[in-house]
């Protein structure tokens, strides 16, 4: 049983490492290693500093996101060769919104594209994000969906979107239209939205997405802050400002949704109905401040003062037995004829007894 315990503890423990550890180049090598691919060249790397030799005009937004690094690796395949770069995140919700900046349903020849959590193609390029990854590549379609495909199978850990991403409403929404937003950079034009007023200075995270009711279409557009206080605050604001375009909006909790694109109350009413919010307390105890230091000697203060109260028992049992051994013999220790104790008897010859017919 406890061999059980502790190969299973072993496996967990090197599982989540291995999940920990992932890097880029592991990935690629996994791919190239034993998987029909080969690499072609040297990669080519990059990090904050160098990422706008890659991303070109959207490396600050990439940045704002959370780079932690870039690849790029040429490998040949059973289509062909493709051009692979990897974009690892500092998270998956990291990865969730860098993948969504560069998605727009609206682009002609976009289609989607089964590979990780979600994917799109376009022309002679994929795009996927999974776990804390944004993967592109560049190459024919039947070569591209097979890497695709390839890649996917050798990124390891959970693929969560940000928080406020999970707050959109799936009925009637346009899929692939989601965006997740930390920065107005990604804001669209036609929601027609100050960016100055939505809170970006007070850590509001952005979500919108597209819906289709009764052959009408408006955007949804979610503003989750860090606080009721905060969304109260901002409402509040709203409320002040514009006050005609109430029917419009809806706040729960630290959640603001604004409908635009349309003039027409029912339609954002019906968006709005589907728009809720719960909130989800937990209380956490406050991690004790001990090192591991601390933790050895208090484990060896415990051991010395079981050790001593088990010398002192001893020697107190042994010195009360000798005491009334010598000051009362035979009265309660040795008392033969009151007292049978269990022997031995290894001197002993052994004594064969068998039953007789």
């Amino acid at each position: 049983m406890r061999i059980k315990w502790f190969l299973s503890l072993a496996g967990i423990t090197i599982l989540t490492a291995t999940l920990q550890g992932q890097s880029r180049e592991s990935i690629l090598k996994a791919v190239t290693g034993n998987q029909g691919w080969t690499a072609v060249g040297n990669p080519s790397e990059y990090d904050e500093t160098t990422v706008d030799k890659l991303a070109g005009k959207r490396a600050d937004i990439v940045r704002k996101y959370g780079l932690v690094g870039a690849t790029t690796q040429t490998i040949r395949g059973p289509g062909g060769n493709v051009k692979v770069t990897l974009y690892q995140m500092v998270d998956p919700s990291a990865a969730y919104g860098w993948f969504t900046f560069d998605r727009d349903v609206d682009r002609p020849g976009m289609t989607s594209l089964s590979a990780g959590s979600e994917g799109f193609r376009q022309s002679n390029r994929s795009s996927f994000w999974q776990a804390n990854y944004v993967v592109y590549i560049d190459g024919n379609g039947s070569a591209s969906d097979e890497a695709a495909r390839v890649i996917a199978e050798n990124i390891f850990g959970r693929s969560r979107k940000a928080p406020v991403s999970n707050w959109l409403p799936p009925n009637n929404l346009v899929q692939g239209s989601e965006k997740y937003l930390l920065t107005a950079d990604g804001l669209d034009r036609r929601l027609r939205m100050d960016p100055s007023k939505l809170g970006f200075e007070d850590s509001v995270e952005v979500a919108t997405a597209r819906y289709a009711v009764n052959g009408q279409t408006a955007h949804l557009l979610l503003l989750l802050y860090p606080t009721q206080q905060v969304g109260k605050k901002y409402a509040d604001q709203w409320d002040a400002e514009s006050p005609d375009d109430a029917a419009f909006r809806k706040r729960r909790g630290p959640l603001l949704a604004f409908v635009r694109g349309t003039t027409d109350p029912a339609l954002a009413a019906a968006i709005l109905d589907t728009v809720n919010y719960e909130s989800l307390v937990t209380w956490s105890e406050p991690r004790p401040d001990i090192s591991l230091g601390q933790v050895i000697v208090t484990i060896f203060t415990f051991i010395g003062a079981a050790l001593i109260f088990m010398v002192v028992a001893g020697v107190g049992f042994g010195g009360l037995r000798v005491f009334v051994k010598t000051k009362y013999p035979n009265k309660l220790f040795d008392r033969a004829q009151d007292m049978e104790i269990i022997q031995l008897k290894l001197p002993q010859g052994v004594t064969r007894k068998e039953i007789g017919e």
